[in-house]
């Protein structure tokens, strides 16, 4: 009967142990992801640079921040396209803790869909292996939410479908998150619900540890 109370006690143990390393492992990711406070944005059609910041227009900073971070370590999963077939090139940095940290050239009206290079040269001088990218679909509709003059869409790289409508409103609740910092919140979620999981094991566990201890 000894032993078995000593094996329930070390399950309980266990379970407890698992659930303190879940909860960290929850938390500490968390803290090391990086929000943009700033993003600019250049192109030969405007004036002056664009400026958005987080602390005047959050929602739009995110949305720009989104259609590039997930670009800023893997390799490129384009091919290099013909010149004549990317339509108009903007610039845009994205400035972490009020220092510009990564540049990225969008081709939001390119044939066949928007495109992103990531260019060797970054801000600070460092430097990173250059990559093409498939860019996001929402790339020319949160440009324009932006400022940028686009009268075109993929689809035809320029003067076609939606032409001279207004920017659309920017609403991230409308397109599905599919950034690093949407996968960590399913991922959390997840975590969570395991760790709950856990708790109700290690509390059965000591339950019956404790109801067969009364017996004896």
């Amino acid at each position: 009967m000894r032993r078995v109370l000593t094996l329930l006690g070390a399950g309980a143990a266990g379970a407890t142990s698992l659930v303190a390393a879940a909860v960290l492992t929850v938390a500490g990711p968390a803290v090391a992801q990086a929000v943009a406070d700033r993003v600019t944005i250049t192109g030969i059609d405007l004036a002056e640079p664009l400026e958005v910041v987080a602390a005047e227009q959050p929602e739009l900073c995110a949305a720009l921040h989104q259609e590039v971070d997930w670009l800023i370590e893997p390799d490129g999963d384009s091919p290099e396209p013909e010149l004549d077939a990317l339509g108009p090139q903007y610039t845009l940095v994205v400035h972490i803790d009020g220092v510009p940290r990564h540049r990225f050239h969008l081709y939001p009206l390119a044939e066949g869909g928007p495109r992103a290079f990531r260019p060797v040269e970054q801000p600070g001088d460092r430097t990173i292996d250059e990559g093409w990218f498939y860019g996001r679909l929402s790339m020319p509709d949160t440009l324009r939410a932006a400022g940028a003059p686009l009268t075109g869409d993929p689809a035809t790289g320029g003067g076609g479908a939606g032409a001279g409508q207004p920017p659309p409103a920017v609403e991230e609740s409308e397109q599905p998150d599919t950034s690093p910092l949407g996968f960590l919140d399913q991922w959390r979620q997840g975590m969570l619900l395991t760790a709950a999981i856990i708790v109700a094991t290690a509390a059965g566990l000591g339950g019956s540890a404790y109801l067969i201890r009364r017996k004896i």
